[in-house]
């Protein structure tokens, strides 16, 4: 008979604190969902009161005006109308390629697995069906796709570009935020359920046999695992606009021209809650006799959290905003053809935070200023065609170049996409044709031929 040994095993993991769980999740959202959060705090928690805007507060959007030393668009409208329609589906998750440092040749793959995902986030069919239904000229390759597949997955909403309801599932559990109710227990549980017993737990009957199959985890930890699928969202796109959706804006940031014609940048007062603690409860909680019993200290210390929670989101866009200024103070006087490549790692690495946390901020936050008003994710694009000098361009300002150089052809004779890149090289932008007419297409251009076409008809 063996005797019982005892053994140690050293264990290291990150967890996340209940505080910056909430900071996170605060500075991820919209300010639209923002102030419904922030309703539910100050109808449940008696020691929070909002502060009201004054008048002198409001934004006055008709202000906002060019600075006469920098003017260089002709007939400028309200900046109303430079709003651009409400992106669908496809347009986030397109605009969110450019956040990783990716090859022309993987980009285009991305490019081609969001055409076909289907308006819930899916991937419908295989890639071997994907491969052997695309043109031959293509000359896709199912590895090389299935890289590309690994990429697009890694995109937000979690969970999409999955190929069936347990694959999306088992991305979003792999990303989700660690919790103290969670233990290591309870999320490998969780995976097994969903890898190898999927929906085998939904009647009392079901539950008793899943006891069984897995005695290695306890009935708690299985009723636990099953609440953390529940959890789960089986639509990952669920919630964003489709393409006829409409998006409701509010800018957070605003650029402006001091009176000295320097650009600054500001939070609007607007666009962050205004909350504090309840006038007279400090003062009584600083009394000697005063006693809190356990749920008055829960209360309190949740009025703390949520303003801390708030401080840390203001902060944290303000600083990200004096960042898109400084590096794109040409994009504010002339417009996105002077947009400079920026990208999230390198913006992370600059304000010494972590890449998911610019990934959140960035998330549906928005700055108005004299060109118009932008998504900041707007201002974050990957630097292509490098020069002699070792200097790159931003695709935006590309695509605006390309966009300029189509709207000044000549209707009878359009330029031919060999021609855009022969006239994009003598301005030190080397780009293949291919590329061209990839950009040309994510603008909505048809080729020459095509344009050619339209124009006689009309």
């Amino acid at each position: 008979m063996q005797k019982p040994a005892t053994h140690l095993k050293l264990n290291l993991s990150t967890r996340l604190s209940a505080k910056l769980q909430q900071s996170l999740q605060v500075l991820q959202l919209s300010t639209l969902e923002l102030q419904e959060l922030v309703s539910g705090w100050l109808a449940d928690n008696p020691f929070l009161e909002e502060v009201e805007n004054t008048a002198e507060d409001a934004t006055a959007f008709s202000q906002y005006v060019q600075p006469p030393q920098h003017s260089m668009i002709q007939g400028e409208s309200d900046i109303w109308d430079t709003l651009a329609d409400a992106p669908d589906m496809y347009a986030l998750l397109r605009r969110q390629v450019c956040e990783y440092e990716l090859d022309d040749d993987t980009a285009a793959l991305v490019y081609f697995l969001i055409d076909n995902l289907n308006e819930q986030g899916y991937l419908d069919g295989s890639l071997t069906d994907l491969v052997e239904n695309a043109p031959l000229e293509w000359r896709l390759d199912e590895t090389e796709l299935a890289h590309a597949l690994t990429i697009l997955q890694q995109f937000e909403p979690t969970g999409v570009g999955a190929r069936n309801l347990q694959e999306s599932l088992l991305l979003q559990l792999e990303n989700m935020s660690p919790e103290p109710t969670n233990s290591d227990a309870i999320q490998t549980c969780a995976r097994l359920l969903i890898s190898e017993h999927f929906g085998q737990w939904l009647s009392t009957h079901q539950f008793k046999q899943l006891c069984r199959k897995l005695p290695q985890f306890s009935a708690t930890t299985l009723e636990a695992a099953c609440k953390l699928i529940g959890t789960l969202n089986p639509f990952p796109c669920y919630g964003l606009p489709d393409r006829n959706g409409i998006l409701s804006i509010r800018p957070d940031l605003e650029v402006y021209a001091d009176n000295s014609g320097h650009w600054q940048i500001r939070t609007l007062r607007d666009a962050f809650p205004q909350l504090r603690i309840e006038a007279g409860v400090e003062e009584w909680l600083q009394q000697e006799d005063a006693e809190m019993d356990a749920m008055c200290k829960s209360k309190w210390q949740e009025a703390q959290t949520c303003l801390q929670s708030l401080q840390m989101r203001k902060t944290t866009l303000q600083r990200l905003g004096e960042w898109i200024l400084q590096q794109q103070q040409d994009f504010f006087s002339f417009g996105s053809l002077a947009l400079a490549p920026l990208t999230i790692k390198e913006t992370a690495q600059t304000l010494e935070l972590a890449e998911s946390t610019i990934s959140r901020a960035i998330n549906q936050k928005y700055l108005t200023c004299s060109q118009g008003v932008f998504p900041l994710r707007y201002f974050f694009s990957q630097s292509v065609a490098a020069t002699d000098d070792s200097t790159g361009n931003s695709q935006t300002a590309i695509k605006s170049l390309l966009q300029s150089m189509i709207n000044e052809e000549d209707p009878q004779h359009p330029y031919s996409d060999a021609y855009l890149v022969s006239q994009l090289a003598k301005q030190g932008i080397n780009l293949a044709r291919r590329t061209v007419a990839k950009y040309r297409e994510a603008l909505k251009i048809p080729p020459a031929h095509q344009r050619k076409v339209q124009y006689n008809n009309h």
